[in-house]
Formats: C-alpha cells, sequence, structure tokens
C-alpha cells in the first residue's frame, strides 16, 4: 500500500516597502537648512520554526532635475534651483544615490519564524549653504525613484556590498516618491561701517566724509535703505552730540550733497538685487557745514540703518 503525505508548502522570503518616501524642509534660507524622513518596510518570516537574516540595502535615484547633476536639486519652476541631497548618516557625509553608487545604504534585520517583523532607515536631508537662489515660489523635486534590495540567510546575516549576492536567496522591490519640497525664505542682510570726519579745528568750510552700507538679498529681491534722523535731531538737521553741545552734519545719497538720505519713503534708497545675489555696497555722503563757533571737543551720533524688502 502506498500512502502519500502532504508536505510543507515552500514559503517565499521577501521584503515590502510601506507607502512613499518624501521629505518637506519646510522654510530654508542662505544657511541652508536640514529635514529627516523615512523609508519604512516589511520582511517575511520562515514558517519552519527558523529566524531568517534579513540584509537590505536601500536606493534613492535622481529626480526629474537631478539626473547629471553633481548634487540633487529642487526647481521653484521659474529658472531657479535649489540643491540637496540626502544622507544616511545625521552628520550629512554619507550620500544615498541609484543602483550602483558607493557607499551603499546597508541595515539589518533578524525576523523571528512566524511573524514578519517592520524597519525604518532613517533619511537625513540637507539643503546647502551659500546659495543664491531666487525667493520666488516655493522649490520641490518630483520623480524620485527608490529601490529597497534584500537578501536572507537562515543561520547569519549575509555580506553582500550592494545586496546582489550572498545568502540563501534575495529580491528587490522599487518605490516611488512623493516629492522634496522647501520655501526659500525672502531673506535679506544689511551692515554698515562708520563715518569718521576726523581731527579737525572748529570748521570754517565744509568738510567731507563717506561710508558704506551692504545690502544683500536673493536674486530678483526689490529692497529699500532708510537712516533715521539719528539721536539729536533738532526738526531741521541732524546734529553729532559732545561736550560742547552740538554740531551739525548731514547724510546724502550723492556725493554732490543735494538729495538727503532719509526713512521717508521718497527719501530711500531703492535696488534690486541682481542673479548672482551678492552684496551691494552703497555709499552715504556725509558733510559737516562751516560751524567756526563748535566748541573743540569729540562729537558723536548714532543713525539706524533700516533694509525694507
Amino acid at each position: 500500500m502506498l500512502y502519500a503525505g502532504a508536505g510543507s508548502a515552500a514559503q517565499a522570503q521577501s521584503c515590502y516597502y510601506n507607502g512613499a518616501f518624501g521629505m518637506n524642509f519646510g522654510t530654508v534660507g542662505s544657511s541652508g537648512g536640514s529635514s529627516t524622513s523615512s523609508v519604512t518596510y516589511t520582511c517575511a518570516p520562515s514558517y519552519n520554526g527558523q529566524t531568517y537574516y534579513y540584509q537590505i540595502c536601500v536606493y534613492i535615484g535622481p529626480g526629474d532635475w537631478s539626473v547629471g547633476q553633481p548634487a540633487r536639486r529642487m526647481t521653484n519652476y521659474n529658472g531657479s534651483f535649489l540643491y540637496y541631497d540626502l544622507f544616511s548618516d545625521p552628520v550629512h557625509t554619507q550620500r544615498i544615490g541609484a543602483p550602483g553608487s558607493t557607499p551603499v545604504y546597508q541595515l539589518f534585520m533578524a525576523v523571528p519564524p512566524g511573524t514578519q517583523q517592520s524597519g525604518s532607515a532613517p533619511i537625513y536631508g540637507k539643503v546647502y549653504a551659500g546659495q543664491a537662489v531666487s525667493a520666488v515660489n516655493s522649490y520641490q523635486e518630483q520623480g524620485l525613484q527608490g529601490l529597497l534590495r534584500y537578501r536572507y540567510g537562515t543561520t547569519a546575516f549575509p555580506n553582500s556590498y550592494d545586496c546582489t549576492t550572498g545568502g540563501s536567496g534575495g529580491g528587490s522591490v522599487g518605490f516611488h516618491s512623493s516629492g522634496v519640497l522647501a520655501v526659500y525664505e525672502n531673506n535679506c542682510t544689511v551692515s554698515a561701517t562708520d563715518q569718521m570726519f576726523g581731527q579737525v579745528p572748529p570748521p570754517t568750510t565744509a568738510r567731507y566724509a563717506h561710508s558704506f552700507i551692504s545690502v544683500r538679498c536673493a536674486p530678483g529681491t526689490p529692497w529699500k535703505v532708510g537712516l533715521d534722523k539719528g539721536q539729536y535731531f533738532d526738526g531741521n538737521t541732524r546734529r553729532m552730540a559732545g561736550k560742547g553741545g552740538f554740531v551739525r552734519y548731514e547724510l546724502y545719497q550723492n556725493e554732490h550733497a543735494f538729495l538727503v538720505w532719509g526713512d521717508a519713503e521718497a527719501d530711500m534708497v531703492t535696488g534690486v538685487s541682481d542673479e548672482s545675489g551678492g552684496p551691494v555696497i552703497l555709499t552715504v555722503y556725509g558733510e559737516v557745514p562751516p560751524q567756526p563757533d563748535a566748541e573743540m571737543g569729540s562729537y558723536l551720533d548714532t543713525v539706524v540703518v533700516t533694509l525694507h524688502y
């Protein structure tokens, strides 16, 4: 008599990706920015009492605007790009790339018999500092394609550089991205130098000096620079104060001293940052009119520079 017994069905060892990868940097500026996301995966167990040891390799290829570029980049769809990268470490030294790139982002997970296990691969994003980009609209990149490769062993973790060989078997699964997003803050900076008229006797003729204001904004940003009236304005002109009282002076937009630089709308200096986003240097022309009766001593005033953008 022949008995036929039912054999146990073979179980396929596999991993799959959960959801879609995405990253949002929020608001960034000229100092750059960072963000953290993750790739979440689940790996199948065995049903014959064995523990399976998975080696997992994570790849994320370039998106629509990053192919052939030295770094990944987002666009504002207005001709401007914001460069960034994705890393496997929080200090941003190990870049994540497409299959075939190095280094390879590797993770390991032991799955006990009968119970599938899930894991998460942190993805660290960095927007590079010092970029001169337009602050028009938000930035994004779509079209990133990911790949999860895996190998598994029954007694130990496989030791494959890129999860293509080793162990008892393996496979791969692709995943999509919901996009990488950022908003570039329309930030500007301004700085100014002191204006020194020097050491002179009570002036019988006009004394002149100049100082500088540096304005830096994102490309294409319109701006206005105003100077307030100082601490000792007498209702008619600016003044410096000292032990001997006051010395009158004025600040002008031009060397010929006929356009007073003030903080009213009509008295400000205006401009637009160029495509480089580099600093714009403005000259402040100062004049001390003749004041032969001024007493000897040191005189000073403080003027506030305000940048509107």
